[in-house]
């Protein structure tokens, strides 16, 4: 299979990466500029050395990839940090080339721990360092260390568009009601 960039694959992925090859280049639709997309929804640049490459577990089944601690941490009680990954990311449509955005999400092993990601959007444009922000909602001390799994990084479509004022909104069943009004 001819392919100019790195190929990542899970131990046991062949058979995931082997069915993506049945996309040609050549079929991959172009934007107005000529730019071929990429077959990869998820392109990566490592940052640092010690750096890795977002993880899928099972392809096609899994919700998000994870991401890794470049550096360890030690996160006390009630406090939040900025964990570095060093990496920078951009996400696209494999079908259609369309630009994605990410949501950085909790991983359950860490909610579990009492340990929470706050503030985890990331523009489809944005082609900095990704950074998590990760809260201990805990009593005690937590230590995060380099290589560990901190968050998850879900690929979700970029919808926004123009805003329009108008006088009024069209109706719905539930109107003006929040904040716990469709019951417990």
């Amino acid at each position: 299979m001819p392919n100019a960039s790195k190929h990542y694959d899970s131990p046991g992925r062949e058979r995931f990466r082997l069915g993506l090859a049945r996309f040609s280049l050549t079929s991959l639709p172009r934007d107005p500029r000529g730019f071929r997309y990429h077959r990869h929804m998820l392109r990566v640049k490592l940052l640092h050395d010690n750096a890795r490459l977002p993880v899928v577990a099972h392809p096609g089944e899994d919700l998000g990839y994870d991401l890794f601690a470049l550096e360890s941490a030690l996160l006390e009680p009630r406090t939040t940090v900025k964990m570095r990954t060093g990496i920078a990311v951009e996400a696209r449509d494999p079908a259609t080339g369309a630009p994605l955005g990410l949501l950085v999400r909790d991983r359950s092993s860490m909610a579990a721990k009492g340990l929470a990601t706050t503030g985890g959007v990331i523009d489809a444009g944005y082609r900095g360092e990704i950074l998590v922000l990760i809260t201990n909602l805990g009593a005690a001390a937590l230590e995060l260390k380099a290589g560990e799994k901190i968050a998850q990084m879900i690929p979700v479509p970029v919808l926004t568009g123009a805003v329009e004022e108008v006088e009024n909104l069209e109706e719905s069943a539930r109107a003006e009601k929040g904040f716990g009004s469709s019951g417990r």
